[in-house]
């Protein structure tokens, strides 16, 4: 198979894909169902292809909407990563896929029966974070009846709404806005996807009123997700956020994709952090350093360090020890 953005992507729409992954240093791959799979008989990126298919990739990281290539529209999200800049192409208007089919944690599928408060989904741009994100809405509205309010900048995937009522936003409404007229309203459900980077108190008002807030972030862990959503806070607004986040923070979950052993793929690796009398304190007081050891202590009731995902995986044999460092938090763990 030649090595050319029509094949890559046509091969990708042939076999249903949810997302082409492009990785220099690596051979491209397709997320089926939840599982990466390389191209057939594709061969490994050079450096600089990827400019070369897709253009200018500036900075660390970056999202844009391409095409209609292969008729159709994609979203592309870049990254620089340890082995090389990486890039994620999804077909824009795709069905959500089910949790189950994305092979998640049991710790993620037990946040279907959060009915109130926040639930996050991070990772590094083009990790697969708002394919997660949107299943999750997407079961949350088909196993009940809500009021949901999708507020979303870019509608990435069509999801699954069952017997649920369904609002959209509206033009030229500010985000604060909109959520405050769905809380006025009752809504059950706010799915904002990417978070921008603003207050979030509305996001946390409305958690405090009862509904359940869902939302991506790009950040690389949970610790970093908590500096993120409070670093555009006022001094005046900033102990306001820390004491409703603390009190309304249900879960954060961020993924990674993993260079495999054989380096022909990628796989995910998890970081399951769940709000408990031991973290809000800590987000209480801005002690955000102080999670990841916090988090390790609650393994018995749940949490998954990113640490323990990257241990099953070496002992899988699906990453090496050495790739496994370059993502853990504690390193020692892979010597």
């Amino acid at each position: 198979m030649a090595n050319s953005m029509e094949t890559f992507l046509n091969y990708a729409l042939q076999v249903g894909a949810s997302d082409l992954i492009l990785s220099e240093g690596l051979v491209p791959a397709v997320r089926v169902s939840g599982l990466v799979r390389q191209v057939p008989d594709a061969s490994k990126l050079e450096f600089g292809d990827l400019e070369k298919f897709l253009g200018p990739l500036d900075g660390e990281n970056g999202a844009f909407r391409g095409g209609p290539w292969a008729d159709m529209e994609w979203r592309v999200r870049y990254s620089r990563e340890a082995f090389g800049k990486m890039a994620i192409l999804h077909p824009v208007g795709m069905d959500a896929p089910s949790l189950a089919s994305l092979s998640v944690p049991e710790s993620v599928m037990s946040l279907l029966g959060v009915s109130s408060g926040i639930v996050l989904f991070a990772g590094p741009t083009s990790c697969g974070k708002t394919t997660t994100a949107s299943a999750y809405v997407s079961e949350l509205c088909t196993q009940k009846i809500l009021r949901a309010s999708f507020l979303e900048g870019i509608s990435e995937y069509r999801l699954q709404t069952g017997q649920s009522l369904v609002k959209k936003n509206r033009a030229k409404v500010s985000l604060a806005d909109e959520i405050a007229q769905n809380v006025r309203s009752g809504t059950d459900l706010f799915w904002l996807g990417d978070l921008p980077l603003e207050s979030c108190v509305p996001m946390l008002k409305a958690a405090e009123s009862g509904a359940l807030v869902v939302a991506t972030v790009s950040a690389g862990s949970a610790k970093d997700v908590l500096t993120y959503l409070l670093a555009s806070e006022t001094s005046e607004n900033k102990k306001l956020a820390q004491t409703l986040l603390a009190a309304n923070l249900k879960a954060i979950v961020t993924q990674r994709l993993i260079p495999s052993a054989d380096g022909t793929s990628l796989v995910p690796a998890w970081e399951v952090l769940y709000n408990d009398t031991n973290i809000a304190p800590l987000i209480h007081s801005g002690e955000y350093y102080k999670v990841p050891q916090a988090m390790r202590s609650a393994v018995s009731e749940g949490a998954l360090p990113l640490d323990d995902s990257l241990l099953a995986l070496v002992k899988e044999n699906r990453i090496t020890k050495e790739v496994a460092r370059l993502y853990a938090v504690d390193e020692t763990h892979f010597l």
